[in-house]
C-alpha cells in the first residue's frame, strides 16, 4: 500500500509496480519513475555527488523516515529514499553520515571542485555534479598521475594536485573501495613538489598588533558610524585572539565573557583543527573589550551574532541585522580598513600571521605561539614568523649581542 509521503516495503517487485501509479499520481509527474529499495546492483547511484537527474516525487513530497532512517548530508550521496530493507543498510547509512561529518563544509565543497574537474578529465560529462561511483570506477594511479602531471603543465600549485587527491581519498573512504592512489601518484606529487616549490599565493601578508591597532582607530575615528564601531571591535578580536574569519563570522554574544579586571575571554567552539568542537577559551584585551561593549550597546545587540550586518546611514539611522556577517563580508571590511591606512594585499588570514610575527618579535617561543594560534603543530607559526625568529637566532643573540 502506497500512502502519501509513505512508500512502505512491497513483497515483490510486482506489487511496488502496481503501487507506482498512484505515487506519479501524488507526485504529479507522470514522467516520473520510482525504483524499489536499494539493490547492491544499484549501489552507483548512490553515491552521486549531488541530486542531479534524481528528480523524483520526493523532490515535492519527502516520504516519512523511520526511526532507522537517516538523511545523509554531504556531497557524496543522493540520500536514502524510503525505509531500509535490513538493519545493515541502516548500519551502513549511519556510517556514511559519520564520514560525511569527518570534514567541514568548506573542505566538502573544495572536494566537491576537485572531483568534478577530475571528472571533466577523464571525460565523465556531468551538468552539475560527477557521479563519484563512476569517477572510482574509470581512475586509476596512472591516470591519477596523468592529471597531477597536466596540473603541473598549466602552471598550478602543488597545493592543487594535493587537494584533488585529498578527495579522491575521502571518496575512497566514503564508498570502502581500493583506493587509486598508489606509487605513480606519490612520485609524481614528489616531483610535482620540487618542480613547483615556488607556485602558489604564498604567505599572506601580515597585519601586526601595531597595525591592527591603527586600523581599528581609524574606523572608531567617526563616532556616529555604526559600520565603523563594529569594524573596531571585529578588527580587534580578531588580532587579540588570531581568529580565523570563519571563527569570526560564527561567534555569538553569549562567546564573550568580561572579567574583573575588564580584560575578555572568548570561547571558541568549533575552529579548523578542532571539528568535534571541544572548544577552547581564548584572551580580549581591556582596549578589545572597550569596542566590543562599544559596539553592543550602540547596535542594541544583546543575543544572537555577535558581529552582523549593518546598513547604509548614520549611527541613530542605520539598522543592524539580525543575521551575522559572511565569512566573504568579514574579508572584504579587512581588505578596506586595510587600505585606509595604506596596507595593501590583506587577506582573510592575515590577522593570524601578523599576531604571529608580532609574537615572534616580542620574544615568544614556538609553543606561545602554537597555544596561541592553535596550530597542531609547529611548523606554521614558525612558517609566518621566520624572519622575525631569524633577527632573534643564535648569531644574532651570540655575535652581535641582539636580543
Amino acid at each position: 500500500m502506497v500512502k502519501q509521503n509513505t512508500l512502505e516495503k512491497s513483497p515483490s517487485v510486482e506489487s511496488f509496480k502496481a503501487g507506482t501509479k498512484r505515487v506519479v499520481d501524488i507526485c504529479k509527474d507522470p514522467k516520473t519513475e520510482l525504483k524499489p529499495s536499494r539493490r547492491e546492483a544499484d549501489r552507483e547511484q548512490e553515491f552521486a555527488v549531488s541530486d542531479v537527474g534524481t528528480k523524483d516525487c520526493s523532490d515535492s513530497h519527502e516520504f516519512a523516515r523511520g526511526p532507522r532512517m537517516t538523511k545523509i548530508s554531504g556531497i557524496f550521496t543522493q540520500g536514502s529514499r524510503g525505509r531500509f530493507e535490513s538493519p545493515r543498510e541502516a548500519e551502513e547509512a549511519n556510517l556514511r553520515n559519520l564520514i560525511s561529518e569527518s570534514v567541514s563544509k568548506n573542505t566538502l565543497k573544495t572536494y566537491r571542485g576537485a572531483l568534478r574537474r577530475l571528472g571533466a578529465f577523464i571525460g565523465i560529462e556531468a551538468e552539475g555534479e560527477v557521479n563519484v561511483g563512476l569517477l572510482l570506477e574509470k581512475l586509476d594511479d596512472f591516470t591519477l598521475a596523468r592529471y597531477v602531471a597536466t596540473l603541473e603543465a598549466e602552471g598550478k600549485a602543488p597545493a592543487t594536485a594535493q587537494m584533488v587527491i585529498a578527495a579522491v581519498s575521502y571518496a575512497v573512504r566514503f564508498r570502502n573501495v581500493k583506493s587509486p592512489v598508489n606509487r605513480l601518484t606519490a612520485v609524481a606529487m614528489q616531483g610535482f613538489r620540487r618542480k613547483g616549490a615556488d607556485r602558489g599565493r604564498g604567505q599572506a601578508l601580515g597585519v601586526t598588533w601595531t597595525q591592527a591597532e591603527t586600523m581599528a582607530v581609524i574606523a572608531e575615528k567617526n563616532p556616529d558610524s555604526l559600520s565603523g564601531i563594529r569594524d573596531a571591535a571585529l578588527i580587534s578580536v580578531m588580532s587579540d585572539a588570531m581568529l580565523r574569519i570563519s571563527e569570526a563570522a560564527a561567534l555569538f554574544v553569549s562567546d564573550v565573557m568580561e572579567e574583573t579586571d575588564g580584560s575578555g575571554r572568548l570561547s571558541v567552539r568549533r575552529s579548523k583543527t578542532d571539528q568535534e568542537g571541544r572548544g577552547t577559551v581564548l584572551y580580549l584585551g581591556r582596549p578589545t573589550m572597550v569596542r566590543v561593549r562599544a559596539w553592543r550597546e550602540a547596535g542594541r545587540v544583546n543575543d544572537g551574532a555577535l558581529f552582523r550586518r549593518v546598513s547604509r546611514g548614520k549611527i541613530y539611522t542605520s539598522r543592524v541585522g539580525e543575521a551575522a556577517l559572511s565569512p566573504l563580508s568579514i574579508r572584504r571590511i579587512l581588505k578596506a580598513r586595510a587600505a585606509q591606512v595604506g596596507i595593501e594585499g590583506v587577506s582573510g588570514h592575515s590577522m593570524r600571521v601578523g599576531a604571529a610575527q608580532s609574537m615572534a618579535a616580542s620574544g615568544a617561543t614556538l609553543v606561545d605561539m602554537q597555544i596561541a594560534g592553535r596550530w597542531q603543530s609547529p611548523q606554521m607559526p614558525a612558517l609566518y614568523a621566520k624572519h622575525q625568529f631569524a633577527g632573534s637566532n643564535a648569531v644574532a643573540r651570540i655575535r652581535y649581542a641582539c636580543r
